[in-house]
């Protein structure tokens, strides 16, 4: 992962290019086991009585709801932080993710 202070810099203004982060996706990889472990509480969140199995909706409300119960779980087991400088300075954000760094 990306040492602290080693980040790129951040875009000039909201349409400027985003230097990307280069993360290991490779098996074995530390980001392989925060994924195993984020789908793990997503899945038991999907499977739960708050999931969609209890619960029908529409399938961008159940993504949503997946992310947001693997991105809670992380942050609260202390895996990932949050660089709150970094998102507040921002101009803004790409939402798309066309290529890979």
């Amino acid at each position: 992962m990306t040492a602290p202070g080693r980040k790129p810099p951040l875009p000039a203004d909201v349409f400027g290019d985003w230097e990307r982060i280069p993360v290991d996706d490779q098996a074995g990889s530390d980001f392989t086991e925060i994924l195993r472990i984020g789908t793990f509480a997503a899945d038991h969140w999907t499977l739960g009585p708050d999931g969609p199995h209890q619960r029908p909706r529409p399938p961008a409300a159940v993504a949503g709801s997946q992310i947001r119960e693997a991105l809670l779980h992380l942050l609260e087991l202390g895996l990932i932080d949050i660089d709150t400088g970094r998102l507040h300075t921002a101009a803004g954000y790409p939402m798309q993710r066309s290529t890979r760094p």
